[in-house]
């Protein structure tokens, strides 16, 4: 495995007049050395979170004695427009769920064009997208929200990042609960398909180092949203998987060539072979840009953290799904609801609300679960390294209140493991000192 130097902010640029031929589909390092400008010591920051979810992933894959567990990401979709082209309908962020579930579940109908040698390395990710059906203040929505926005005459800038920003733009709901996804007009469609951070807030960080939480989520050009939108920028592809790479990004996945032209760097991943750079755009399946031992494999053009074209993409891997995993153990794991033991469809939902406060806290933590019909449920605390520090079980749906103390751990993140029937919550919280 190649030395990780940086991690991806995914930017990807294309533009309708660019072709196939001449189409540059990335400007992560320039996005790179700009945050780094702006917050010195971001990139080590996001090495350090990736390098605790490897070890994570490793541990799980060693220990793994089941792979039911689903992870069940909550997202909402603000739709910043200028004009009623812009002003994407429901039906095309429905279309785009679909495509993420399809590509993370691994059902998308092209798992056909998988090649035979890296079929033994493609996984189902067990990750699930729905959209919010209730809003940060408690009120029933449809998951989408919808802005009269001003971007300017160049659209909206993502060095400014004036999407994210009221007035002009919208505000994002709670990132630790939400995946927030805005849908907008990126420089006039000159280059912009889309970006995302991929998680800094690696444990036992010190309080206020992890970028803005403002900044947490996705950013698209709204034509390549969905695969039924009216005018996409490629009609050669069935679109909607610039959202199934961002959100490789968003959790903690690299572009496989590791982001720096060469064979000396790689995206820290050891089932993804070698690429030399960002320059294969085509579904060429014989190009080898880079030696692998002991099997020199051609290069994954099917994976979905490359830059080939939609049509080309079709799977992760198990090691890229391993860290996926970790971050939604850790760094992202307030944004997604954890089911173990059976599908999702049948898992009744046995919670009326689940609340973890305060978070920073100094200590002492309420844990507020409001359980449905009586039954019982019971709750562990674990450390940022998966250590059981408190277990309590069976307890009464009426006693719904507890208080948690622990006051004797040091500062760092925890995670609130809370179980009623076959529901498995997972809340994160931090204790600062």
């Amino acid at each position: 495995m190649k030395q990780l130097f940086t991690l991806a902010t995914a930017l990807i640029i294309t533009g309708s007049s660019f072709s196939q031929a001449n189409l540059h589909r990335c400007g992560t390092f320039d996005m790179m050395q700009y945050k780094e400008q702006q917050t010195p010591g971001y990139m080590a920051r996001t090495k350090a979170c990736f390098d605790n979810a490897k070890q994570i992933a490793d541990a799980n894959r060693i220990n793994r004695s089941t792979s039911d567990t689903i992870y069940r990401v909550q997202l909402v979709f603000h739709v910043v427009y200028l004009n009623a082209a812009e002003n994407i309908p429901d039906s095309v962020i429905y279309s785009q769920v679909e495509v993420l579930n399809e590509d993370y579940r691994r059902l998308n109908a092209d798992t056909v064009r998988t090649r035979d040698e890296f079929k033994p390395v493609a996984g189902d990710a067990h990750i699930e997208f729905y959209l919010a059906t209730t809003d940060p203040d408690g009120n029933p929505t449809n998951g989408i929200t919808r802005t009269a926005g001003n971007g300017g005459i160049i659209g909206f800038n993502p060095f400014q990042e004036n999407m994210k920003v009221e007035p002009g733009g919208k505000a994002p709901w709670p990132t630790d609960r939400y995946v927030n996804i805005w849908v907008c007009n990126v420089l006039n469609g000159l280059g912009i398909l889309g970006y995302s951070y991929p998680p800094d807030n690696a444990p036992n960080w010190p309080s206020g180092s992890s970028t803005d939480s403002a900044k947490q989520g996705v950013v698209l050009h709204y034509p390549v949203v969905g695969r039924n939108f009216s005018n996409p920028i490629d009609q050669t592809v069935a679109g909607g998987r610039s959202l199934t790479h961002e959100l490789g990004h968003f959790f903690g996945l690299r572009h496989i060539w590791g982001d720096s032209t060469g064979c000396n760097n790689d995206d820290g991943i050891s089932d993804t072979p070698y690429a030399s750079d960002a320059s294969q755009q085509t579904c060429d399946t014989v190009i080898n840009s880079c030696p692998d031992a002991p099997t020199d494999f051609n290069d994954m053009i099917e994976d979905y953290m490359d830059y080939s074209d939609d049509r080309c993409l079709n799977m992760f891997t198990n090691e890229q799904i391993g860290i996926m995993h970790a971050m939604l153990q850790t760094s992202r794991a307030g944004v997604a609801t954890v089911v173990t033991g059976t599908a999702i469809k049948n898992v009744e939902n046995n919670f009326e609300t689940i609340q973890l406060f305060p978070s920073p806290s100094t200590g002492i933590i309420n844990l507020n679960a409001q359980v449905k019909n009586g039954k019982n449920y019971s709750y562990e605390i674990f450390n940022a390294i998966g250590e059981k520090l408190v277990a309590e079980s069976n307890l009464a749906a009426a006693n719904n209140h507890r208080i948690i103390n622990l006051t004797a751990q040091p500062s760092g993140i925890y995670f609130a493991k809370i179980t009623s029937g076959e529901q498995v919550v997972v809340k994160k919280f931090q204790l600062t000192r």
